[in-house]
């Protein structure tokens, strides 16, 4: 698994400090860029086989990046409690939210689409390690219903910078989910105070975490431990971001119009793309959820992303450049899917017809 290199580096860090605090914060914000670039340069066809990327997302490698990032969690947070300069706060906190969001949380993202249930509570596992664990309800029962309307807040509309929909979402999401998880208990006839209502699930074990880590390790390693979890959630809503913003599905008279290519921003960057489990085919996993990151395919008719996906997320953090490269193109989509309509199954090779 390629994003095993996130343990592995933030490890490293952790235990050689000086100039190594600062590794994966040039791995993401440059070395992989870079690395991207080059690909599109020198090397602009080449992807990943189906068959070495299902060795690379093996069930037992998620396992072990779990592993991998508990160990290194708790490393920090011991590191936390012993006292860090203020140079070291920066960097490490920066170091393992990077852990967390970049690779954390996409590796959660897959694993809670998952049908087997010990997936799903292992990428749930991985959430409670940034405090987000309402994401597992919101994206699968919300986002992917609601996706490119209005109805989903996390499909920014045009004009929205980063800074507003991050804020918005801080707020927005959790709300999401507590809505869908009480009109599930009223289906069954059950009151949200239920012993099985997830959301209440969820919030007992994140206050456990915490905690249990204030109670071993002080105020301190509480501190590292909320403000990574903001490093994580924060990269986690630039990704959210950047995949779908001034995406919109038009409202028909029987309903919102069908999910289609057009409606979220692909990337064909391998290096980036394996690094986070192929979430930058985003087109295709939300044409059909059951399939696996190693399965993602490529549409030639999603509009894709000007630069690669990572240089994206963070072009996202500047909104006058984001507005300057995002704002035409995505108004170009808009007209296109206006031109031609998709009438026919979940929008991924039906029949269209012209307005």
């Amino acid at each position: 698994m390629p994003a095993l290199i996130y343990p592995l580096m933030v490890g490293l860090s952790l235990v050689l400090g000086g100039a190594w605090m600062w590794l994966p914060l040039a791995f993401n914000l440059l070395l992989v860029p870079l690395a991207d670039a080059g690909m599109r340069k020198w090397w602009p066809d080449w992807q990943p086989s189906v068959r070495l990327q299902r060795r690379l997302f093996a069930p037992w490698s998620f396992v072990l990046y779990a592993v991998m990032q508990t160990t290194v969690l708790a490393t920090a947070l011991c590191k936390a409690s012993q006292g860090l300069s203020g140079a070291e706060w920066f960097a490490w906190v920066s170091a393992v939210g990077i852990m967390t969001g970049t690779a954390g949380i996409t590796a959660a993202h897959e694993l809670v689409h998952r049908g087997s249930s010990a997936m799903r509570a292992l990428g749930l596992s991985l959430l409670a390690m940034v405090g987000y664990m309402h994401f597992r309800i919101e994206h699968v029962y919300g986002h992917h219903r609601h996706v490119a309307t209005a109805d989903d807040p996390g499909s920014a509309p045009l004009g929205q910078s980063f800074p507003q929909f991050f804020a918005h979402m801080l707020v927005a999401g959790p709300a999401a989910a507590w809505r869908i998880e009480t009109r599930r208990l009223r289906r069954r006839g059950l009151p949200w105070w239920s012993a099985r209502n997830r959301m209440l699930h969820y919030l007992a074990i994140q206050s456990g975490l915490i905690a249990a880590i204030a109670v071993v390790l002080g105020p301190a390693a509480v501190l590292f431990f909320v403000l990574q979890s903001l490093m994580a959630v924060h990269l986690l809503e630039a990704v959210n971001y950047v995949q779908h913003y001034g995406l919109r599905r038009r409202r028909r008279v029987a309903g919102w119009q069908s999910v289609g290519p057009e409606h979220a921003w692909d990337s064909i960057d391998p290096v980036s793309g394996l690094l986070v489990f192929n979430l930058s085919r985003h087109a295709d996993h939300h044409a059909d959820v059951r399939r696996t990151a190693a399965d993602l395919r490529v549409h030639a008719q999603s509009p894709r992303l000007p630069l690669s996906f990572y240089t994206m997320v963070f072009v996202a953090l500047i909104p006058p450049l984001w507005h300057a490269l995002m704002d035409a193109r995505a108004r170009r989509v808009a007209a296109a899917d206006r031109a031609s309509t998709t009438i026919a199954g979940c929008g991924f090779g039906g029949q269209e017809i012209k307005a």
